[in-house]
Formats: C-alpha cells, structure tokens, sequence
C-alpha cells in the first residue's frame, strides 16, 4: 500500500472503530518507513478529529468516542516504542506535569503529548484524567515542574484550566510554573482568557512551546 492509502485507512479504522483494522496498519505503516509520528497524525489523530466532532454535536455518544479511543490506543502501543526510540539519548530539558482537568475523562491527547514531551526529553508526571486544580499544583511544588501542561476535550470542561490558573494564582506559585493548555475545544484566545502562558493546536505543537518556554526561562534566569 501506498503511503496514502495507509494514512487514510488509519483514519478510517478509527471512524469505523476497527481495532484490529487499525493494528494492521499501524505495523504496515512503521514496515513501509512511515514515521510514527506521521502516521498519528495524518492518519489516527485525523480519524480522532472527526470522532471529537461528531461528539461535540451528538452524532455520536460516548459508547461510540469510547470505541474509538480504543482503536487510537491500541495503535499506539505499537507505536510508542518507536516514537521513544526516537528521543534516545537526548539531554534532559525539564519536567513536565499534565493531567485532564476536573470532570474531563478523556486522556487520549494528554497520553500522546506526554509521550511526545518524553522524546523530547522531558521528564514526565501523568496525572491521569478527572484531576482537581490541587492536584496539579502539589504535584508541581513536589517535582519542581517547568510544565504544567493541561488537557479538556468538552466545552463543558474547560472552566476547568481556569480554575487550575486561579489556584495557582491564589497560591502565590504562578510565576514559578509554565501552564499549556490543549485539547480539541480549546483555542487560542481561550487560553488568554484565562492567563495561561501558551495553546497547542496539536500534542507537537505543545511540545515546541514547552521547550521553547523552558529554553527562555533559563536563559533569563542564568
């Protein structure tokens, strides 16, 4: 199969929630020489997408997201070896805790992010899905975080990242802490809103921030 046709079935197995489709292909990709990244995201990520629509619209309802999020995390057990094997050998650049905030269970953009800060050389803190604003700044104080990195895939969420902002805010840390945020419903002028210090469209775009906010601060600071 041709580069294409691999990314589209990949898409396409996650729309169709076809696990076993999707583990086909996801080996075909990595034997053809298609970089994991790219296979997630021009052909998982993109099928991801569309399933985050049609749940933000009720097309769809959680039995269905929940189906697709399987196809997306099967695929990436076999991926992932291989996208950390990409990061060996890497100087370390910081540490790093994200979660899915308060009330949001989905993890499946938070899992890649995290996956991607690793290659990158990052030191990583998962906090898992559903987790209070004081959750992230005990874990911040307790690792020295650079990062805090923040995920909401409902509207009805997103309050949530403010909250996290605020707690910090009240805490007298907010200067200490880098907070990005993300997530399918999250934009640009959300996170000003908020007074969050940056906003990735995708989980590579958060990881460019989060290096470049790292790198800035220590260049001030040295």
């Amino acid at each position: 199969m041709e580069r294409a046709e691999i990314l589209e079935g990949l898409k396409q197995a996650v729309l169709a929630y076809d696990v076993e489709g999707g583990k086909g292909l996801t080996r075909q990709a990595l034997d053809s020489g298609l970089s994991p990244l790219e296979a997630i995201d021009e052909g998982l990520s993109r099928g991801i997408r569309i399933i985050g629509d049609k749940f933000q619209t009720m097309e769809i309802f959680l039995p269905e997201l929940m189906m697709a999020a399987k196809v997306f995390l099967e695929a990436m057990k076999i991926l992932e070896p291989a996208i950390l094997a990409l990061g060996e050998g890497r100087p370390r650049r910081g540490v790093a805790v994200i979660g899915t905030v308060k009330g949001d269970v989905h993890s499946i953009g938070k899992d890649l992010y995290g996956t991607l800060l690793k290659v990158s050389g990052f030191e990583v803190h998962n906090l898992g899905v559903n987790v209070h604003p004081g959750k992230f700044i005990e874990k911040a104080i307790e690792t020295g975080a650079d990062i805090v990195g923040l995920s909401a895939l409902m509207t009805t969420t997103m309050p949530g990242m403010r909250e996290v902002v605020e707690f910090f805010q009240a805490k007298g840390i907010r200067e200490r802490h880098t907070i990005l945020v993300g997530g399918g419903p999250v934009t640009e002028t959300f996170c000003k809103k908020i007074q969050a210090d940056g906003y990735g469209e995708t989980a590579q775009d958060g990881v460019e921030l989060a290096t470049e906010f790292v790198q800035r601060r220590r260049a001030i600071t040295q």
